[in-house]
């Protein structure tokens, strides 16, 4: 019978995929980025492709903690990497949220993997853009200190609005499910080695 303890092998499988899904956020997040209409919705075209590697961690580390732990290190990078406390808040509690409906099943079942990824995706984008709406004037002071343009973060402040902030919520989530049917397309023949449902 397989351990459900975390071992070396999974701990290197973690670091490394949770570096690939950085990068694979940060390659279809980054250019959205470019255009103040695109950007409240990098999360949910992000989710999409993110999804097949999030859908292979769960299949080849199927254990407690593992998606904490891929949540940890997403924040800590992005942190790093000059985003504020509050969109590493944001990975985090959805971290903790996927976590927890991931051990509702097992760890093994899909739908309850599908759920998690989808909590997971709603508080990234709430982690990066509730904080327009709750916090304005600090959100302008942090992105002029990061680099923005003033003219950029006008136009950014004047678009982003409460229905457009549930619009891209709800835009994240459907990013996220279909992520992860993409990825179990993709991964089929993994998901029979592993005995996911």
């Amino acid at each position: 019978m397989k351990s459900n303890q975390l071992n070396a092998k999974d701990l290197i499988t973690l670091a490394i995929f949770s570096v690939v899904f950085i990068v694979v956020y940060m390659v279809c997040a980054l250019p959205t980025g470019l255009l103040v209409p695109l950007y409240p919705f990098c999360v949910g075209i992000a989710m999409i492709p993110c999804g097949i590697v999030w859908v292979y961690l769960r299949v080849k580390v199927p254990k407690p903690l593992a998606i904490l732990i891929q949540g940890a290190l997403f924040a800590i990078l992005a942190f790093v990497m000059g985003s504020g406390w509050f969109v590493a808040a944001g990975i985090l509690i959805g971290a903790v949220g996927a976590e927890l409906f991931a051990r509702l099943g097992g760890y093994r079942n899909f739908t309850w993997n599908v759920v998690g990824y989808a909590v997971f995706a709603l508080c990234l984008n709430l982690g990066i853009f509730a904080i327009i709406l709750l916090a304005r004037d600090y959100y302008y002071n942090f992105c002029i200190e990061s680099g923005m343009t003033a003219e950029y973060m006008t136009e950014l402040l004047a678009f982003v609005s409460g229905p457009l902030l549930v619009l891209t919520c709800a835009l994240s989530v459907v990013g996220a499910v279909i992520g992860m049917l993409l990825g179990r397309v993709f991964l089929k023949k993994h998901f029979i080695k592993a005995g996911i449902v």
